[in-house]
């Protein structure tokens, strides 16, 4: 999907999601360099929700991106604040939209983690909400100790790019979302040679 909904009547800040396999990250960096840079604020807002905008500005926009193949630049841009008119972001979106990858704008008052175990192996998993009111889940390394990235980072690429992260209902019931989330490492380690049909680790739990 590459198309972006109109930017949502939510506040003074709003929160761009973008995720995909191999994203476009040399035309992503010009269009941030070009029409986002200028208007970056290093102040540290005392309030997130209710930001204080430099003189001009109607709006701060924050830009996540997540590249779901190993190795390539992840969960960028987002500590920074871009203040803008509402006209400065039509502009950038129109021109963002035509980029590789989901747009969806998100819910910035979201942000958290999960961790499932399968048999021995732990993996971790960040999670922002959609104003579509979806979940997305995508593998987060470097959270965990053992064997789970090494062989996440491994076998993700194997994976189809439509299946490198996991969307679900913001309210799917607990015991649901464990499911999903187990039938995910194992489709994961099922392509593992070294795993026979079947054989992934007998679940531990969430």
């Amino acid at each position: 999907m590459n198309d972006i909904p109109e930017s949502p009547n939510t506040g003074s800040r709003r929160l761009l999601i973008t995720f995909g396999a191999d994203l476009d990250h040399s035309n992503m960096d010009y269009l941030v360099r070009t029409l986002l840079k200028p208007y970056v604020s290093e102040t540290l807002q005392t309030d997130y929700t209710h930001p204080v905008l430099r003189k001009g500005a109607e709006l701060v926009l924050n830009l996540e991106t997540f590249d779901t193949s190993p190795g390539r630049p992840f969960e960028r841009y987002f500590a920074e604040d871009y203040h803008l008119t509402q006209a400065q972001l039509d502009g950038f979106l129109y021109k963002f939209r035509q980029l590789k990858g989901t747009h969806v704008f998100g819910n910035p008052n979201v942000r958290g983690h999960a961790e499932a175990v399968r048999g021995e192996l732990e993996f971790s998993f960040l999670i922002t909400h959609t104003l579509g009111g979806e979940a997305l889940y995508v593998h987060y390394a470097g959270q965990t100790e053992g064997d789970g990235d090494k062989i996440a980072l491994r076998l993700i690429p194997l994976l189809p790019p439509e299946e490198r992260h996991l969307l679900m209902p913001i309210d799917e019931i607990e015991p649901l979302r464990q499911q999903r989330l187990q039938a995910w490492i194992d489709r994961l380690l099922g392509l593992d040679l070294g795993l026979s049909p079947g054989s992934a680790p007998e679940s531990a739990g969430l």
